[in-house]
């Protein structure tokens, strides 16, 4: 057998020729990118990429290597996407975005969705709830489509509640190919679905929709992109004292985000307790008058609409009980900052909005839409370029 040196120098050999191979392969990447912009052909294409991993994997000799492969190259293809994406010319709109006409954002029955006029028709994506006029959703996904080059539109479509079925099934007939979901129908959408993933059945909400294989599948994305945002503003989460303010579908990701990041004690606030604890079985929660008396916390987080663009001049609750933790964070990204946030700040302590969750986790269903990983770099440019 091998000592550990010998070991160490063949990987160095290897590496050695990884690196050669990796840089042969950019620059015919370079090269594809030159085509492609001289063609105006998008960038992303989700099959193609399905193709390369799956003729990689069965020339594998190894097949227990299988997934180890398939991460790899789902890598080195994010890789060559952002490579194509800087050498691409600021002003060219590769795969044009095209209109979709005589559809209005909020439907009713029996609604059709007129499709553009144009030779070449976009890929339709959107979110679906109940109150939209604040969301800044569609210039996210329009700033990821320009710098992809995707071929793609993302409308809001504002529903009513007594006709969320009718017109959830209507947008799938008209060939709506992937969904977001938020407030008040994360969970209530559940029921329309075929199936859900894992972590949106441990959470039990769904914020994003895909159509794979003639089946409606559940997901949710909420989780990774709020764990992005603590990360990214370095809130430590591990054996701290957790708040977290509301009992709707986002605090469920947030709790089940804590739940598994090892938080010593969360506590849930909610008006209506009885009701709370129907949906949040296992979690302590406690109503507004006993946060009151809470003597100390690390982290207290809002996800009620509380203080949402544009009834800005609300907080979910006062400078005093802010004041009694480390750090405030607000799901709430329109206002940048609201009330809740403005106290955090007057007291001194870290206040963070809902933005980077936003972004991070519209990217994530963009990948679950179109079977692709993008580059972390992106979500920053999408959330630098909000700021």
């Amino acid at each position: 057998m091998k000592d550990l040196e010998e070991l160490r120098e063949e990987i160095d050999t290897i590496d050695k020729q990884l690196v050669a191979l990796f840089e042969k392969r950019m620059e015919a990447v370079l090269d594809v990118a030159k085509y492609k912009i001289k063609n105006s052909i998008p960038i992303l294409n989700a099959e193609r990429e399905k193709q390369v991993i799956e003729k990689n994997i069965r020339i594998l000799k190894n097949k227990e290597f299988s997934n180890a492969v398939e991460d790899f190259f789902k890598s080195v293809m994010s890789i060559s996407r952002n490579l194509e994406a800087h050498n691409m010319p600021d002003d060219k709109n590769i795969g044009k975005q095209s209109n979709i006409e005589n559809f209005e954002p909020k439907i009713e029955d029996n609604v059709k969705i007129e499709a553009d006029k144009t030779q070449t028709k976009s890929t339709l994506f959107g979110l679906i709830g109940e109150k939209l006029g604040h969301s800044i959703s569609p210039a996210i996904h329009s700033k990821l489509y320009k710098i992809l080059g995707m071929n793609a539109v993302y409308e809001l479509f504002e529903i009513e509640k007594k006709k969320l079925e009718v017109n959830f099934k209507a947008l799938i007939a008209n060939g709506v190919k992937g969904l977001n979901v938020t407030i008040p129908y994360k969970v209530d959408i559940i029921k329309y679905l075929d199936e859900i993933s894992v972590e949106a059945d441990k959470i039990g909400a769904v914020n994003t929709i895909c159509f794979k294989n003639g089946k409606v599948i559940g997901h949710n994305t909420d989780y990774h992109g709020f764990g992005k945002m603590l990360e990214k503003n370095n809130i430590p989460v591990k054996n701290k004292k957790i708040v977290v303010l509301g009992a709707g579908g986002a605090a469920k990701a947030v709790i089940q985000y804590f739940i598994d990041n090892n938080a010593k004690d969360i506590l849930l606030v909610s008006r209506d307790k009885k009701k709370a604890a129907e949906n949040f079985k296992g979690t302590k929660i406690i109503d507004y008058d006993e946060l009151k008396a809470l003597e100390q916390g690390d982290v207290i987080v809002n996800c009620t609409p509380c203080g949402m663009y544009p009834k800005t001049e609300i907080s979910p609750v006062d400078e005093n009980c802010i004041g009694k933790f480390s750090s405030a964070v607000d799901l709430i990204y329109n206002p940048k900052e609201t009330l809740f946030l403005k106290y955090a700040k007057e007291k001194g302590i870290k206040a963070v909005n809902g933005l980077y969750m936003l972004v991070g986790q519209a990217i994530a269903a963009e990948e679950l839409w179109n079977d692709s990983t993008i580059d972390e770099n992106i979500v920053d440019k999408i959330y630098q370029e909000l700021l």
